[in-house]
């Protein structure tokens, strides 16, 4: 193997591990919303703290260029429990009465942590171009018990909530340093 290969081999596996400390966007408990101006819609309304079994509810309006444009969207919605564990992104049926102002919903589940949403626009008097809110990834919507990160949050848990030392970085530097012995043994070995 080159000195340019193995340097190489060692930045990618350098990014894989320091990929989990730096992905983390979200913060406990903190609904993730989008910027209304930067949207189709001239109004978004949704449930701000969901619970377990319930239904959490979304509104939208259209914006005039939007409307007039004929633009449909799709609302894509995925719940997360406390174990870590996503169900499937699934379609949402929209209800309507003037084409313009939306309504959706999704029950939630036991021991959810979030919903998390998206809308993906289609542009029908635009070549039916399409856009997505967010570009990628989603919007999240916390519930009223969430474990994240170690920590438990929100004011309808049952168990009283306290916060774990959080460790996760600790594997991720010792191998990193592991990593970083390895590769150096091997570019001198190569030497």
């Amino acid at each position: 193997m080159g000195d340019g290969t193995l340097k190489s081999v060692f930045f990618i596996a350098l990014m894989l591990l320091l990929l989990p400390m730096v992905s983390a966007k979200s913060e406990g408990g903190v609904n993730v919303d989008p910027v209304l101006e930067e949207t189709i819609f001239s109004e978004i309304s949704h449930t701000g703290v969901t619970t377990d079994f319930e239904i959490w509810e979304i509104n939208f309006t259209l914006g005039q260029a939007a409307f007039e444009n004929n633009t449909s969207f799709t609302l894509t919605t995925q719940i997360c429990n406390n174990e870590g564990v996503c169900l499937p992104p699934e379609n949402q049926p929209l209800s309507t009465i003037d084409n313009r102002s939306f309504m959706g919903n999704v029950t939630t589940i036991d021991d959810h942590t979030y919903v998390n949403w998206r809308v993906k626009a289609n542009y029908t008097d635009d070549n039916n171009t399409k856009e997505s809110f967010p570009p990628s990834g989603f919007y999240k919507t916390w519930s009223d018990c969430w474990f994240f990160e170690n920590e438990w949050g929100g004011d309808g848990c049952v168990i009283p909530v306290k916060t774990t030392q959080n460790n996760d970085s600790l594997p991720a530097i010792t191998g990193l340093i592991t990593l970083s012995v390895i590769t150096t043994a091997a570019i001198i070995r190569r030497q």
